[in-house]
């Protein structure tokens, strides 16, 4: 499960970042290597929230900046649903 997570993640981060088809790892900070700024990282937020019906903290919104973080997110959301 966590690899199709995985893929629909690159898949919108691919849609939103200008540089995401440079490739990036799990651990690469998505803003730094990827280029996104502030509108363009909650666009990934807001999007990922749309596709795994999750909800990021809003106080917590800037620590979401690599996919292990995000995947790690997501699984622990899907998992308190249950």
């Amino acid at each position: 499960m966590n690899d199709t997570r995985e893929q629909i993640l690159r898949e919108l981060i691919g849609r939103i970042a200008p540089k995401a088809d440079i490739g990036f790892d799990l651990e690469d900070d998505l803003v730094r290597e990827l280029g996104l700024d502030s509108l363009a990282g909650l666009r990934v937020l807001a999007a990922v929230e749309k596709r795994f019906g999750v909800r990021f903290p809003d106080d917590r919104l800037g620590e979401y900046r690599t996919m292990r973080q995000l995947l790690d997110f997501i699984a622990s959301a899907e998992g308190q649903a249950k």
